[in-house]
């Protein structure tokens, strides 16, 4: 990952004070908690001070400032972000793996005019056709023994650090698998699921030994996957057991447009939710120089996700997480 690190302008931080119904004057102590419940997702360059004194509950950010392992957090830069009782979460994506990370192998594939192209000799764990989104990234065969070989170092890394837990990103690549247009785009192997429903079982499987792998000696350590609410229609109860809550996104709106989706993905989120464990909310409304209809919108998300009792955290419209936003 790379971006130069920004600090959101003041205009913008007050407009979120505005939508958030705070002022300049302080507000009483636990009122602005009992309005908003705010969590904080920064994947490029997130400065311990400034999370340290930012007054989140929640903090989501990539292990590492920019993606190399020369500016991995430390376990002191842990303890400055936790110093006033924010937990701190590691980003993870366990459905796809990226060139730029560093257990990448230049074997596998190498990026051509900014698209990575996989090596035929690339192990059969790795996918063939690149995330059109993300094109350094692509699916794994996330079933393998292959793919948690890969993922348990990282794992190790995280405890290291001493992360309060993992934001598991990618869960939906079940979708992925267990759609035959998907291979369309992939050659399809013996092993791989014949349905969606199997592809579903095989994640949920990773997400619940990641889980029990983490808590073992530290029963505490929380586990949030992001998305692919419906893989719940495949759960006999083990997988909502294994994770701590679960994150989610565009659900109100798909930056300027209201989603489509809604109605189909709350009553799994309400679930959750009323199991005891926390929503994760993240819509793309804010923008860098806000019209009068940013503020409505963001005003109508940050009220709408506060009535469902969400953590909620209104960011910006580029994707790209890339800066601190004030509380």
């Amino acid at each position: 990952m790379s971006g130069k690190h920004q600090i959101l302008c003041f205009a913008f931080c007050a407009l979120l004070l505005m939508v958030s119904g705070c002022s300049s004057v302080p507000a009483e102590k636990g009122t602005e908690d009992a309005a908003f419940k705010r969590w904080h997702y920064q994947l490029q360059n997130a400065d311990p001070v400034q999370l340290a004194a930012g007054g989140y509950e929640i903090a989501v950010i990539d292990p590492t400032a920019d993606g190399s392992e020369e500016t991995r957090y430390t376990q002191e830069h842990l303890e400055q972000m936790k110093a006033n009782g924010t937990t701190v979460l590691a980003y993870f994506s366990i459905g796809e793996a990226s060139s730029y990370l560093d257990y990448w192998n230049p074997d596998w594939g190498t990026e051509r005019d900014g698209v990575l192209k996989i090596a035929e000799e690339a192990p059969e764990w790795l996918g063939r056709t690149p995330n059109p989104d993300w094109p350094e990234s692509v699916k794994v065969r996330y079933w393998q023994e292959a793919w948690w070989d890969i993922l348990e170092p990282e794992l190790k890394k995280i405890k290291k650090a001493g992360f309060d837990g993992v934001y598991l990103d990618i869960v939906d690549a079940y979708y992925y698998w267990g759609n035959e247009a998907a291979h369309v785009q992939e050659t399809r192997l013996v092993s791989d699921p014949q349905s969606e429903g199997e592809a579903a079982e095989r994640m949920m499987f990773l997400v619940e030994r990641i889980s029990g792998y983490m808590k073992k000696d530290s029963p505490d350590f929380r586990v949030y996957p992001q998305n692919a609410e419906s893989i719940f229609d495949y759960d006999d109860g083990s997988y909502l057991a294994a994770i701590d809550g679960i994150g989610t996104e565009d659900l109100w709106y798909d930056e300027t447009e209201k989603s489509s989706d809604l109605d189909e993905r709350l009553p799994y989120l309400k679930k959750i939710r009323d199991a005891g464990k926390n929503v994760l909310s993240v819509d793309y409304v804010a923008a860098e120089s806000p019209t009068p209809e940013d503020q409505k919108r963001i005003k109508d998300y940050m009220q709408r996700c506060t009535d469902e009792g969400f953590f909620c955290f209104p960011a910006m419209n580029d994707r790209e997480l890339d800066r601190f936003i004030a509380k």
